[in-house]
């Protein structure tokens, strides 16, 4: 009698067990995940396309992913309702949101070049959604990850270089020419990025790819005395920024006495300004949507 006590205790364990797990497994199943896009912003119609390109990279690469798209500017969110009624969440608001919706698990994807100050600004916001309990005491979220900006390991770096050869093939074919990349430049010590980026760009195509930046180093001032010792006769300006938005149309192919265009006409050079941001070109693109798949889990 013992003995058959002993197997239905077995069996009744088993059983609970089983549908434990179940119930574990069709919760984990039902919950609500998102990948939330944080970029910079911009309020130029024509430069949004980049911002677009990638949100919409993420929903064909993610399916079962809910994909919202948040802007970190202040300024532009309210350019945008002021002039064009058009409403774009915080990634605190959207991240608010989303506790509020129901969602359990997170992926949050800086749409940042590098990691400066505004990667960091999203990172200390999506960390405290990491400490936030709800009135249960239960974490809002199960899951908050933050995925990578664009330039983060040597891998994203080869991967950049490769993305640009068909603007080396088309720019740089001819004696004489050469590309510059102006990126927009930071105090933050993640500004070495852009000199390490020419490094290996120079090691893949040789000398005719420079990189500057408008607010780092390097100046304008480095990048015309490499002009110079180059010999270089034409010039291309290629924005290395995630949106064509003010600085390209301005600070770099502007008309202004100050931007690069014109300083580099002054100083002799034949000039041309590309105005396409880093989310035109698909390969960038595909460079952050890696970094989301890294987050999420293996099938």
């Amino acid at each position: 009698m013992i003995w058959k006590n002993t197997i239905f205790f077995i069996l009744l364990v088993v059983v609970v067990l089983v549908l434990t797990s179940f119930q574990v497994y069709a919760a984990e199943q039902q919950e609500k995940s998102a990948i939330l896009i944080a970029a910079f912003g911009t309020s130029y119609h024509e430069a949004a396309v980049s911002i677009e390109n990638v949100v919409k990279a993420a929903q064909q690469a993610f399916p079962e992913q809910t994909v919202v798209l948040s802007y970190g500017s202040r300024t532009i969110r309210n350019i945008l309702k002021e002039r064009d009624g058009v409403s774009i969440d915080s990634p605190m608001s959207a991240l608010a949101k989303l506790a509020d919706e129901g969602y359990g698990s997170v992926v949050v994807q800086p749409l940042q070049i590098m990691s400066g100050s505004e990667f960091h600004e999203i990172l200390s916001i999506t960390n405290a959604f990491r400490t936030m309990n709800d009135p249960h005491y239960q974490p809002i979220f199960s899951r908050i990850e933050i995925g990578d900006p664009l330039l983060t390991n040597e891998a994203d770096y080869e991967k950049v270089v490769v993305a640009l050869e068909n603007d080396m093939k088309q720019y740089t074919s001819s004696a004489g020419e050469v590309l510059v990349l102006v990126g927009h430049g930071t105090e933050h010590p993640a500004n070495s990025c852009y000199s390490q980026l020419q490094n290996m760009l120079q090691k893949h195509y040789g000398p005719k790819v420079l990189v500057g930046t408008i607010e780092g180093y390097p100046t304008i001032e480095d990048i015309l005395s490499q002009l110079k010792a180059m010999n270089a006769q034409r010039v291309t300006l290629k924005t290395f920024m995630l949106v064509a938005g003010d600085h390209a149309r301005n600070d770099i192919a502007g008309d202004e006495a100050d931007s690069w265009k014109t300083v580099l006409k002054k100083a002799g050079y034949e000039v041309q300004a590309t105005l396409d941001g880093l989310g035109e070109n698909d390969q960038m693109v595909q460079i952050w949507i890696e970094h989301i798949k890294d987050l999420l889990p293996k099938k």
